[in-house]
């Protein structure tokens, strides 16, 4: 502080010495990227350049690099030194502005040179209106070219001036290899939309560039998506991605919608998919998608991170990513969709039908860790007439059942025969709200039945008893009533007592040909639990019919009993689904390991618990 008379005062506050504030993997030093001390990092052609006590971005200083333009035209900002760059790799540049007296374009661009300084390659630019007084972020994205000898780059910042005397800010300039994510196949930009808006097809919808920022995002832009009309937006990248058959795949993506009235609740609803090409680039197999993944919320963003993965089919050779989003409320004005990224992966599930055993098997690959919140998990079957049931686990049934935190095998035997059908798993806290984690599948056929004349006899508890048997004719059904009439002294007519009226009753016959079915059903009927009979659409019994079984008569086809066929007739009331769990499996039977496992000792070396023998064989 110079030039003070005696005695003169002067105040001094908010002292700092600390580490300067750079942006992590920033080629440019601080100095560069703020301009705290001076300009030397900077050059432009024409015009002023200055020091200026601007703050565009707090804890970044009080500086900020000021250019005034000399004429009407593009002012040239650019760093002093050459960025030394690979071929084939990309890179990413931000930076700040701001244009207090104008509204106007500014261009962000990467330029390639030789080792000469000469200009090589194509110029990768990116247009951004900048208002007037409004601090904005600008950036551009792009991969060094590889065969036109460009080993070094620099990038430009070119506000367009309309007169002379007018100011352009620039701060918080930055530059770096671009952060994509490991292993992912799509390129940054293709990954962040960051500067950059990919080519994109998109149906009932258009696509543009969106500067936002989020905790759940990478970068300071993102892909806009605006509704055309109320329904599915569909969207996917133009590119084909190669990939080989056999190699499961991840595609993934955060997806917000914004709505424009936050005191109504808004119900978002998202998922990605993934095609498959054949080497000509024609359609070889399109995705059966997972189910929407919904949310409800008043919030004026509401995002959902979502993902599936798929096995490349033998025959493909190329993929093709997308995402679809249900917009169906007018309250959503705009998608906001970042972070897409497609990589090689372990499957998050499994379905697997099997016919011979009446059963879908879906096996969850994908859980919480151990140490989250995720305590219990539900899992359930959405039928395709929208009911939704618990399934039955060993042991137990997943509903709300604990968390075993590792793989999770659910053998489902109650599928409506020749239906489609999918599966949702729940995660939740130890109170049964839902935590974040959850998992609907794509929907799966339902087992069929090769011979219509045949259904399936299940025991629900026991599906080593279930067992297939010719039903002779449809059941004749008979409901009991339980109202009630009395006649009363003095009136004409009786008074009715109303009750409901009973469920169905019938007597069914079924037919059994040979002996091992014939001692398989009796061994189902043994335990007088209530079985699940089950028929090919268009037999007379839809869906699942759960019965109580009463008195049983059995009898030989043959007068004489010499050959094979016996003629079961129950008598049988109908029931609601009963509850519990499943004791054993139709899949893993002492067969299995007798024929897996030479000896006791092979067995225990090979699976620690019996729950691993169930699960795992």
């Amino acid at each position: 502080m110079s030039n003070l008379a005696a005695n003169a005062q002067f105040f001094i506050d908010e002292v700092y010495l600390g580490a300067a504030v750079t942006t992590a993997g920033n080629v440019y030093g601080y100095n560069t990227a703020s301009v705290e001390m001076d300009t030397s990092g900077w050059k432009i052609d024409t015009g002023t350049m200055a020091r200026g006590s601007w703050n565009l971005v707090p804890g970044l200083g009080f500086y900020a690099l000021e250019v005034t333009s000399a004429a009407a035209g593009s002012q040239e900002i650019r760093t002093n030194s050459f960025i030394a760059g690979t071929p084939g790799k990309e890179y990413t540049s931000y930076a700040a502005v701001y244009s207090p007296s104008v509204t106007t374009t500014w261009l962000a661009e990467i330029r390639w040179y030789d080792t000469a300084f000469t200009q090589v390659g194509p110029v990768v630019q990116t247009a951004y209106t900048v208002t007037q007084s409004i601090i904005a972020r600008i950036g551009v994205t792009a991969t060094m070219p590889t065969g036109v000898n460009a080993t070094q780059f620099k990038v430009f910042f070119r506000p367009q001036a309309t007169a002379a005397g007018q100011t352009f800010v620039l701060e918080d300039a930055s530059l770096r290899q671009s952060p994509n994510v490991a292993g992912n196949l799509l390129s940054y930009a293709e990954y962040s939309t960051e500067g950059v808006l990919p080519a994109w097809t998109l149906v009932n919808g258009t696509a543009s560039l969106l500067q936002i920022t989020s905790n759940l995002t990478d970068g300071y832009f993102g892909l806009k998506a605006v509704p055309s009309s109320l329904g599915t937006i569909s969207a996917s990248l133009d590119r084909l991605i190669p990939v080989t058959p056999g190699t499961t795949y991840r595609v993934g993506s955060v997806i917000f919608r914004h709505n424009t009235d936050t005191a109504q609740t808004v119900i978002s609803a998202v998922r990605t998919r993934v095609d498959w090409y054949d080497a000509a680039g024609n359609m070889f197999l399109a995705d059966n998608p997972d189910q929407f993944y919904t949310a409800e919320a008043p919030d004026a963003f509401w995002a959902s991170i979502n993902s599936e993965t798929r096995t490349c089919p033998q025959g493909a050779a190329y993929a093709r990513v997308g995402w679809e989003v249900n917009s169906t409320n007018p309250l959503v004005d705009y998608w906001f969709v970042d972070n897409i990224s497609f990589t090689v992966a372990t499957a998050e599930y499994s379905l697997v039908t099997d016919n011979g055993s009446g059963s879908i098997t879906l096996t969850v690959n994908t859980v919480p860790p151990v140490g989250s919140n995720a305590s219990n998990v539900t899992v359930k079957r959405m039928d395709d007439d929208g009911s939704a049931s618990s399934l039955r686990g060993y042991g137990q049934t997943w509903d709300l059942a604990v968390n075993p935190y590792s793989t999770i095998v659910v053998e489902d035997y109650e599928a409506p025969l020749g239906s489609r059908v999918w599966y949702s798993v729940q995660w939740s806290d130890t109170t049964g709200v839902s935590v974040a984690l959850r998992l609907f599948t794509q929907t799966v056929n339902a087992p069929t039945l090769d011979d219509a004349n045949f259904v399936w006899f299940k025991s629900p508890g026991i599906p080593a008893l279930n067992t297939r048997v010719m039903m002779e004719a449809p059941p004749k059904w008979s409901r009991p009533s339980r109202s009630a009439r009395y006649d009363i002294v003095g009136r004409k007519n009786p008074v009715h007592q109303t009750g409901i009226r009973g469920g169905r009753t019938a007597s069914i016959t079924v037919l059994v040909w040979d002996p091992a079915g014939n001692e398989l059903f009796d061994s189902l009927l043994d335990s007088g639990a209530p079985a699940l009979v089950q028929a090919m659409p268009g037999y007379g019994l839809n869906g699942n019919l759960y019965l109580s079984i009463g008195d049983v008569d059995v009898e030989p086809l043959d007068p004489d009993a010499r050959e094979d066929g016996w003629r079961w007739t129950l008598a049988v009331t109908e029931v609601d689904r009963p509850a519990g769990g499943l004791q054993g499996s139709a899949l893993s039977t002492w067969t299995n390991i007798l024929s897996g496992y030479a000896t006791w000792e092979a067995l225990f070396n090979a699976r620690g618990t019996w729950t691993d023998v169930l699960t795992k064989g």
